[in-house]
């Protein structure tokens, strides 16, 4: 009978392995999780080895769940359980476990983000009681062809540093865990920005990533200032980023439905790839 414990900082070599026993081998050509990769979440997105369990039978891994916390929630990042292990309840017990921890120390608040395409992954949660409360989707474009020039000097380098600084920074309300404004400051270092800047204000602005793991640009946050020039602004930083980016995809991360027009996006060459939803629950005491 395996053992479930949470996990501890010196236990991160033994939580990577766990990953890339358990889960990895049902996300076929994922990059395998190193220890360096998990301390780099650590920093990002605020994985916590204190929200993470193991299953495991002796030094064997059975299941595992990673779990990212902030004051307002907890999202399950990763569950997965070893082949020939499925269907004996250890992914429920990890989840009924650390619900249980949360309910005592916070926050109440769990959510987990799935894609659509795995059913089994939403069945699980939802067969836990858990409630599609949102859904995300990518849209992506693929390396190559022409886009209309942008005027010179209209969309300029802006670190994250310094659109937070000019109170430019903010995510919408909902917004996936990889857009928050948490998540864009934590990873400020190894993004970029571009904005179109006026005497007064930022009038619109994105962040991208230039060196997704799958090499793409990945753009994981933007915003507009309030008046009627939003899309046509966010186009011109689109085209602009996708000029800079010649010879590579292009994809805005898990935009939920109506946050750019579909038609402007089909036009600049972007089509709907993975749907993401968002489950959430109330963490329960024993």
């Amino acid at each position: 009978m395996p053992s479930y414990r949470f996990c501890r900082p010196d236990d991160i070599p033994f939580l990577v392995r766990a990953v890339n026993e358990c889960w990895a081998p049902h996300f076929p050509g994922a990059p395998p999780m190193t220890v360096e990769g998990f301390r780099r979440e650590m920093r990002e997105l605020d994985l916590w080895p204190s929200s993470s369990l193991v299953a495991a039978d002796d030094e064997t891994a059975v299941a595992v769940l990673t779990g990212t916390k902030r004051e307002e929630e907890t999202l399950i990042s990763r569950i997965g359980v070893r082949h020939g292990e499925t269907g004996q309840g250890h992914g429920g017990h990890l989840v009924t476990s650390l619900s249980q921890k949360l309910a005592v120390l916070g926050p109440p608040r769990l959510v987990a983000e799935v894609p659509g395409e795995r059913g089994g992954a939403c069945r699980f949660f939802e067969g836990l009681g858990w409630r599609r409360e949102a859904s995300f989707r990518d849209w992506e474009r693929p390396a190559g062809g022409a886009v209309e020039p942008v005027p010179e000097g209209l969309a300029l380098p802006a670190s994250v540093a310094e659109l937070a600084e000019a109170g430019a920074l903010e995510a919408p309300a909902g917004a996936a865990w990889l857009r928050t404004r948490k998540t864009l400051m934590n990873r400020r270092e190894g993004l970029l920005g571009l904005a179109v800047a006026s005497p007064d204000r930022i009038e619109a602005w994105l962040v991208f990533d230039p060196e997704a793991p799958d090499g793409a640009a990945e753009v994981v946050g933007f915003g507009a200032a309030e008046g009627g020039r939003r899309e046509l602004l966010l186009g011109a930083l689109l085209r602009r980023l996708i000029a800079a980016s010649a010879g590579r995809r292009v994809r805005l991360a898990r935009l939920a439905a109506g946050e750019l027009p579909e038609e402007d996006l089909a036009a600049l060459g972007f089509a709907a790839g993975t749907e993401y939803h968002r489950y959430a629950t109330e963490a329960k005491p024993l």
